[in-house]
């Protein structure tokens, strides 16, 4: 508006001796079409603003769930470097399925416009959030599966559970036993490369069975297959990423 009246004032000054239509519209069109122009660049600065709004509160509402896939899904090549294109993947359908059914119409405009740097913010904050999960910077990169046993076990025991890793010739499926208020749960524990398919469900229903717990989970440091999902729905084995073990106790309500 300042900016309009700046514009407009030599022209006032030089219709006031005048009543020319002409000088009137002369006067009124460039100040029309400034505040226009004005109205319609604070309009798209706010739906930004907006939609930056909206995509800080969609992933901390579901930044347990971000951390977790971000941990399944970054990997790296044989050659150290990391690799992102899955984990990009998933921020994409995270924006498409919980971030846009929630905007405006100029907010899903603004995001068409700031793609990119919405992803690129929603990774940030997953990123710090992830930094801050001691069970996920506690994990070394190059850990063996032993190693990852033996890692799976002790986190639980700092949270209060006996747990050990079984012997490796004779684990009938079952790499951890942990037991907590008389609550007894085996684990299967893999550390992959890529999601866990069917076998690892199968071996932890089995050892369930053989040692008599309540409970069954594979532990991985990946996801898991539609396939392993479905028939650990069907067998009641939990299928975990290793940072939800510091929330087991929740997890079985023990």
């Amino acid at each position: 508006m300042i900016l309009g009246v700046s514009i407009a004032t030599p022209v006032l000054s030089a219709v006031r001796h005048s009543d020319s239509p002409v000088a009137v519209v002369i006067l009124i069109v460039p100040t029309a079409i400034i505040i226009l122009v004005a109205a319609h660049i604070l309009a798209k600065m706010y739906s930004r603003q907006q939609l930056k709004n909206a995509a800080i509160a969609a992933s901390d509402q579901h930044v347990e769930a971000l951390v977790r896939r971000r941990a399944q899904l970054l990997g790296r090549d044989a050659y150290g470097a990391m690799l992102f294109d899955r984990w990009h993947k998933e921020l994409n359908h995270f924006i498409d399925g919980q971030l846009t059914p929630n905007l405006s119409r100029r907010q899903r405009q603004a995001l068409k416009e700031r793609r990119a740097e919405t992803i690129k913010l929603i990774d940030e904050r997953v990123a710090e959030a992830a930094s801050e999960r001691p069970a996920l910077r506690a994990l070394p990169d190059n850990a063996t599966p032993t190693e990852f046993e033996a890692f799976c076990a002790e986190q639980l025991r700092q949270m209060g559970w006996e747990a050990h890793v079984t012997k490796a010739s004779r684990d009938q499926g079952v790499d951890v036993i942990a037991t907590k208020k008389g609550v007894r749960v085996i684990l299967q524990c893999k550390l992959y490369g890529k999601p866990v398919g069917n076998k690892a469900v199968q071996e932890a229903a089995a050892g369930r069975s053989h040692e008599g717990a309540r409970y069954a989970a594979v532990v991985s440091n990946r996801g898991f297959t539609s396939a392993a999902e479905e028939l650990a729905r069907t067998n009641g084995v939990l299928l975990l990423h290793h940072s939800q073990l510091c929330d087991l106790d929740k997890i079985l309500n023990v």
